[in-house]
């Protein structure tokens, strides 16, 4: 066995990243015998796969009525189609994490989510997303849950719409914004829209912002959708628990961050 160790220039890591993930799961055996060969994607599935007579009896205590709120969940926002499938998936991230096997499912989050913070409050932390060539009203949706730590009424946490338009010859703009109450606020669901009806906006930007505003933001289940179709949801659910990587902004589509997609303002999580 050879091991190599090298260097990897930060704007290179993500590809990196992408290129083991792609060996581990396609090309590298952990062992091999005759007849047999495996590889580090299948080493981990069967080791989760292991557990599933674990989950089934788990699932089978469970009432009736407790089932139920696990399959609404996964209709309301999962990508699975039944809550069982939700229900283990749940199962087994928490067995590796040493936590507690999961009771009633929440309709407002998944598994993962991102946590927005500004400790000491004294920055102003924002994450952007930028689109263009929609129509409106834009229909925004999204889950949140906020503790915070220093109370700050001039500023709350906040979500800021800016939307870009011609008329008569000009360049014009649309600016609303949407304010959470202030103190702490338990998991809720935003619906919420921004923009003029039937408006065709060649741009726009939505901005999750805490400014000078110590707290932490919970984020889930973001849906956009215009009057047309929807043009972006985002669930922070990643492949085999790796960190969720965003697309950053690149001719007016994707994400920016600020002061940085860093841990200490932005972390990928697992949501309880």
């Amino acid at each position: 066995m050879r091991i190599i160790q090298c260097d990897v220039p930060v704007d290179y890591e993500a590809l990196w990243a992408k290129m083991v993930r792609w060996f581990g799961r396609y090309g590298v055996p952990v062992f091999a015998r005759k007849w047999f060969q495996t590889v580090r994607s299948r080493y981990e599935q069967r080791d989760d796969s292991s557990l599933l007579k674990d989950v089934a009896n788990a699932w089978n205590v469970l009432s009736p009525v407790t089932r139920s709120g696990w399959d609404a969940a996964a209709n309301a926002c999962w990508e699975y189609n039944r809550g069982y499938r939700m229900y283990s998936s749940d199962y087994i991230w928490r067995h590796r994490a040493n936590l507690p096997a999961p009771e009633g499912a929440m309709i407002e989050h998944q598994l993962f989510g991102l946590r927005m913070l500004n400790p000491g409050g004294s920055l102003n932390i924002f994450m952007r997303r930028d689109d263009k060539d929609v129509v409106g009203q834009i229909n925004v949706k999204f889950s949140y849950r906020k503790l915070e730590v220093t109370p700050n009424a001039s500023f709350p946490f906040r979500v800021l719409f800016t939307g870009y338009y011609f008329e008569g010859g000009e360049n014009k703009t649309d600016v609303e914004t949407w304010s959470a109450p202030g103190g702490n606020v338990g998991w809720t669901m935003i619906d919420h829209n921004f923009g003029i009806a039937d408006r065709n906006y060649f741009h726009i930007k939505i901005i999750f912002t805490i400014q000078n505003y110590d707290a932490e933001i919970f984020l889930d289940n973001i849906i956009w959708t215009d009057k047309n179709s929807e043009f972006y949801r985002e669930h922070f659910n990643t492949d085999r628990y790796v960190p969720w990587v965003p697309n950053l902004l690149y001719r007016k589509r994707d994400w920016q961050f600020s002061p940085g997609f860093s841990t200490t303002y932005f972390q990928h999580i697992y949501l309880t």
